[in-house]
């Protein structure tokens, strides 16, 4: 549903208005829960710059980057991608913040590339085809060439 709505969305806006939308709606939304940490955040502007630091890191540039991507991506490809974001979290976890992972977390990353090979078997089992010769989807359109 997530990409879906997202290729709707970028279909329907240029530039990263959707994602304003979408943004300013969830912040409504949140609001009522958090007013309290809201309130200690704005009496240290150390702490406000922080936070202002992860938004932008952990929700704006992701999902802009992510719009981009639907926008040039069939879906199917993006869904692949974006299933792959517990490897890369697990990955930055061990090399970035030094956590370790646990046999049963190592096992669900696992069980999510298998899911996402089988899907990408599956569907070209069922085309006949590669997944690079699959159609851009009608809502995201195809990867620009750029001229040499």
């Amino acid at each position: 549903m997530y990409i879906r709505m997202s290729t709707r969305v970028g279909a329907l806006t240029t530039g990263t208005e959707g994602l304003a939308v979408a943004l300013a709606v969830a912040a409504v939304l949140l609001l009522p829960f958090g007013i309290p940490a809201a309130i200690t955040a704005v009496a240290d502007p150390q702490l406000l710059g922080l936070a202002a630091l992860t938004a932008l890191l952990s929700s704006v540039i992701p999902y802009i980057l992510e719009l981009a991507a639907l926008r040039r991506l069939p879906q199917r490809i993006f869904g692949i991608l974006l299933s792959l974001e517990p490897v890369f979290a697990t990955l930055a976890g061990l090399l970035v913040l030094g956590q370790q992972a646990s046999p049963l977390r190592l096992a669900a990353v696992a069980l999510v590339v298998i899911a996402s090979i089988g899907v990408t078997a599956g569907a070209r089992r069922r085309r006949g085809a590669r997944p690079d010769e699959e159609p851009p989807s009608p809502l995201t359109g195809s990867i620009p060439v750029v001229p040499d």
